[in-house]
């Protein structure tokens, strides 16, 4: 791709898939399964699913051979990346992606949700094990839409066929669970893959399996979307659990003011905050404070501010080590807080090469973790890239030479394409899991390429359209090396901005807690497989957190949780006016609420949670909920001696749900 981009130029497409892959290869097994095939057709349509289910599975065992684990195995492997998937030749894989479609369909039909969302998302494994055995690596988002050249013979039609419609299955497995942001993320690609079609393939095909109608519909919804949450129930264990939030109230002359970008970290049963930004255009902040953890509603206590030069102290991130936060901003001199004189103070370091690999302005949103004595720093942006970078960097703190070691990845441009590692980005997210000594593991995903930041300033990758990443992937902390992580379960939607935090408790079974880039109560869990079977079900699996009320729709919130006691809250954040109209912010509006989430899991302090107050009373983001029918919107709150605790849609409603309200909150001397 050129360097220099006219905004008006369209988006170069990305090369053609040159893969031996690609051939037909021999056909001969296409006599064996054709009548496995034709009698699970044929079961189906009488609708005895489970008879065809076993048909269809027998099929696939036939296509791939014995010995084979189908759906991958995704325990230590990371169940993603597959030889024998990269090697399969275009009959095979034709065959094998509409066998796992049938076999879905079955499961759907059986409401077996879990395992027909394994077998619909092998698909896009398969997709995507094709595209790793091409010539040459892509970047993700043309991985995503792969460049076939078309050959009659080849089947690339049916190819087409069956990854859109196995999108669009898992978007309706995923709508059926609530999981509104994941369905309308599959259904977007579906639709993204008829438009960019070879031009000898009918389109015409596709009109059946996905349309411009239901499209619309998808884009209607917003994550959680306030009209679907009022009666949500977790009726499918293994996906979903219940979740409720709580606004504390902070003591108002301990407050602070309202932000979003500000570097966090827990230290000794307090949460310390530093810097952030009230909008992108300011005012930028360079205090800190800390708010105790055994009493938050207790408020703000203030410490020294940065004093760095830096003006915009945002997109940082912080390890402690040794009783020091450390800051790093991108520039060789490390700027750490001493926690116990409360004081700032900083140290030098060095690259390793002796190339210093950043700009030293304007490095921010990347991901940073601390695992024992080594921070960790991977992608972000800077003054020379847009886009994001993906270079990973470690500095042992422990040793006095203090350098900066590369691990993988580019930190300028030219940006390359890897398979081996995740791609440039910046607003991802990173945690550690430590807890079993000797397999310390970096988890990596999600967050966004800035390609339309990139075609304003005329760089490479650049494009009308950003690309948010839907990736996960792990990094071995004693050996080195990562690994592409495959998402089970009732998993997230690719975002950018999101906040999350990650349970460093032994005895907590679901150690990760995922928000939306904006929908904070969209939750999603994230534990470990304990299962020692070889299958797709022993991966880490992913839960849904649902709830009936929820924070305002917000991005680059931090999610935080109290070591001692397991207490999930969440602070801070902003939501642009666009998404979330609001009369007093034309732009956008930042936040500076606390929020407690609590989970119906053991030790998730779920217990006082009353789901029939939240129906009737629980705010749905930015909205009341009725207490007679439970709509959203903004409608006016009771003027009884409640103190505006039920709020009404109209008259009608008010007359209709009086007499509970009065009983339930005691509530007398209603204006009318």
């Amino acid at each position: 791709m050129s360097a220099v981009m006219d905004n008006n130029e369209p988006e170069v497409p990305g090369p053609f898939l040159r893969s031996a892959a690609l051939e037909i290869g021999d056909t001969s097994f296409l006599e064996e399964i054709a009548p496995l095939r034709r009698e699970g057709d044929q079961l189906f349509s009488r609708k005895v699913y489970q008879a065809a289910l076993g048909k269809f599975k027998k099929t696939a065992r036939v296509i791939v051979g014995d010995g084979f684990e189908i759906p991958l195995y995704c325990g230590e492997g990371g169940g993603f990346r597959s030889k024998k998937y990269m090697e399969m030749k275009q009959a095979k894989r034709l065959a094998l992606m509409e066998c796992c479609v049938q076999i879905a369909r079955c499961l759907r039909e059986l409401e077996d949700y879990e395992q027909s969302l394994i077998w619909v998302e092998e698909v896009e494994v398969i997709v995507r094990n094709l595209c790793f055995s091409n010539t040459e690596a892509m970047f993700d988002w043309h991985a995503d839409l792969p460049r076939i050249e078309w050959n009659p013979n080849d089947g690339i039609e049916q190819f087409y066929v069956q990854r859109v419609r196995a999108l669009c299955l898992a978007s309706d497995n995923y709508l059926s669970l609530w999981n509104t942001g994941t369905a309308a993320q599959r259904r977007h690609l579906a639709y993204k893959i008829t438009q960019h079609l070879p031009p000898n393939v009918n389109s015409i095909t596709f009109r059946g399996i996905v349309s411009s109608a239901a499209m619309f519909l998808f884009y209607q919804f917003r994550h959680p979307d306030p009209q679907m949450t009022k009666d949500l129930m977790a009726n499918e264990e293994s996906l979903q659990v219940m979740g409720s939030w709580s606004k504390i109230e902070v003591q108002r002359d301990r407050n602070i003011p309202p932000r979003f970008g500000f570097a966090s970290f827990i230290w000794k049963g307090r949460y310390y905050i530093v810097g952030g930004e009230k909008s992108h255009s300011g005012p930028y902040y360079k205090d800190m404070h800390y708010i105790e953890l055994s009493n938050v509603s207790t408020g703000w206590h203030d410490l020294p501010s940065y004093p760095g030069d830096m003006i915009r102290v945002s997109g940082w991130k912080i390890g402690v080590y040794q009783d020091k936060a450390y800051f790093f901003n991108g520039r060789p001199q490390l700027d750490y807080f001493d926690l116990v004189t409360e004081r700032w103070g900083s140290v030098r370091t060095r690259p390793a090469d002796r190339q210093w690999p950043y700009p030293e302005k304007d490095f921010m949103d990347y991901a940073g973790v601390l695992v024992k004595s080594k921070f960790y720093v991977f992608g972000g942006t800077h003054g020379n890239v847009t886009t994001g970078c993906n270079l990973f960097m470690v500095l042992d703190l422990s040793d006095p030479r203090l350098e900066w070691k590369k691990l993988t990845g580019h930190a300028s441009q030219p940006l390359v394409p890897d398979w081996n590692c995740p791609g440039p980005r910046r607003h991802p997210t990173i945690w550690a899991d430590e807890r079993v000594p000797g397999s310390e593991r970096i988890y990596l995903m999600f967050g966004e390429a800035d390609r339309a930041g990139a075609k304003f300033r005329r760089e490479p990758q650049g494009s009308s359209e950003s690309y948010s990443y839907g990736d996960f992937w792990s990094w071995d902390v004693n050996q080195g090396g990562w690994r592409r992580e495959r998402m089970v379960g009732n998993p997230p939607c690719a975002r950018s901005e999101m906040a999350y935090t990650f349970v460093r408790m032994r005895n907590l079974e679901w150690p990760l807690y995922l928000v939306d880039t904006v929908h904070p109560s969209r939750l999603t869990t994230w534990k470990k497989g304990k299962t020692s079977s070889p299958s797709a079900t022993s991966a880490p699996k992913w839960k849904h957190v649902l709830t009936r009320g929820f924070p305002t729709y917000r991005a680059q919130a931090q999610l935080f949780t109290d070591p001692d006691t397991g207490k999930i809250y969440l602070f801070g954040g902003y939501t642009n006016s666009q998404f979330v109209p609001d009369k007093k912010h034309e732009i956008s509006r930042s936040f500076s609420d606390v929020w407690q989430l609590k989970i119906n899991i053991p030790g998730g302090y779920f217990d006082d949670v009353d789901l029939e107050e939240e129906t009737k009373t629980a705010m749905a983001g930015p909205w009341q909920r009725c207490f007679n029918c439970g709509n959203a919107g903004r409608w006016k709150k009771c003027g009884g001696s409640c103190g505006g605790r039920a709020f009404f849609c109209d008259s009608q409603c008010m007359k209709e749900g009086w007499k509970e309200h009065k009983e339930r909150h005691h509530c007398a001397n209603v204006r009318k």
